[in-house]
């Protein structure tokens, strides 16, 4: 199953990021068992984009402000981060990666 999530213009402009056109854009592929976080770059020509897969991931971190979150999901040699995304979606995305986990026969995600 695939899950998006994309970071909302009212939380970022709430927080003071006026970048409304480049939104963060989280995907969520549980059959292929990836994680990939994508934003337009600054000069709107591409994507920058960077995709890890569940076996990596060892901490998902989720960074409430007064109006949005940032998670934050930590893997073997590094991480990625979503910005300005609804607390809603933070806390949905880090559920959906623990009942993955608890289905899958091999605990593929370690977290601590």
């Amino acid at each position: 199953m695939r899950y998006e999530f994309i970071s909302s213009a009212a939380v970022m402009a709430a927080n003071g990021n006026l970048s409304e056109i480049t939104p963060w854009r989280l995907i969520i592929d549980t059959d292929e068992q990836t994680i990939t976080v994508s934003k337009r770059n600054r000069f709107l020509i591409g994507t920058d984009e960077e995709t890890l897969a569940f076996r990596f991931i060892r901490r998902v971190e989720i960074n409430e402000h007064l109006i949005g979150a940032d998670i934050t999901i930590q893997a073997v040699g590094g991480k990625l981060t979503a910005r300005s995304m609804a607390k809603s979606d933070c806390h949905r995305i880090k559920k959906i990666l623990m009942e993955h986990n608890k289905k899958s026969n091999t605990k593929s995600i370690v977290f601590s």
